[in-house]
């Protein structure tokens, strides 16, 4: 059986790399909800929080999208989630840049966005590498002999750590993990991808998201994977040359 999205295809990995969200309307400085329809009680609002570590706490609260996937987008980094049974979600995420604009998309076609200041930001260097199923990734972070995974993020903490975003049982999952690192670079740390192959991905092209923000400088890519032959199912594909040095382009 094929995996259907009910959110639009928009909301996944995006076919035009780019560091924005595009042309955002109704933009409020700290929350966001779409616009009032007189007598609509399924009006979803969220409310975006800078917390400790260049951290966004997101609180959304969306009446008739009880227990569905919804998507959040930010900068470039793209996940999926999943509402609670109210059809509420708390939400953690890093965030990219100090003026953090947020886009939620829903089940229904709906689509909340909001915009919070996260100055410290600017203190931190981060990785992110997105992708959407079938693919199964990890990224591993070496810098010495500390070997670094993905584990849930948690508010504050300035030590180098890989966060992991996206819920695994939505209906059509949409993953991320995110290297962060204090400082004006990712440093000495190799950046290493692992890709598993499974049945469902052997023998396929995948593709691959990654967002790099250093220094006011951020860079969006594409990366596609060939995925060797079916038959070596449960072997990992290395991806290597991650998180190269950001550079400024030259002034046109």
């Amino acid at each position: 059986m094929s995996r259907v999205s009910a959110v639009p295809v928009s909301a996944s990995l995006s076919k035009t790399p780019g560091d924005g969200l595009g042309n955002l309307v109704g933009i409020t400085p700290v929350a966001g909800t779409t616009p009032a329809v007189r007598g609509d009680q399924c009006r979803p609002t969220v409310q975006l929080t800078a917390v400790a570590g260049a951290m966004i706490h997101l609180a959304l609260s969306a009446p008739c999208n009880r227990d569905e996937r919804i998507v959040v987008r930010h900068s470039g980094l793209s996940f999926a989630a999943r509402t609670r049974s109210d059809g509420t979600a708390t939400i953690l995420f890093p965030a990219l840049r100090p003026d953090a604009t947020v886009a939620l998309y829903l089940a229904d076609s709906r689509l909340v966005m909001g915009r919070v200041a996260v100055p410290e930001v600017a203190g931190y260097s981060r990785y992110a590498i997105m992708w959407e199923w079938p693919a199964e990734v990890e990224l591993r972070v070496t810098d010495g002999d500390k070997v670094l995974i993905g584990t849930p993020p948690v508010i504050g903490g300035s030590d180098p750590r890989v966060m992991s975003l996206g819920s695994p049982d939505v209906q059509y999952p949409l993953m991320a993990r995110v290297y962060s690192v204090p400082g004006k670079g990712l440093g000495q740390a190799a950046l290493t991808g692992e890709l598993r192959i499974t049945p469902a991905s052997c023998g396929r092209t995948l593709r691959l998201e990654t967002v790099q923000t250093a220094a006011g400088v951020t860079k969006v890519a594409e990366r596609s994977v060939a995925v060797p032959l079916c038959g070596t199912a449960g072997d990992i594909l290395l991806l290597k040359n991650l998180g190269a040095p950001l550079t400024r382009p030259p002034p046109k």
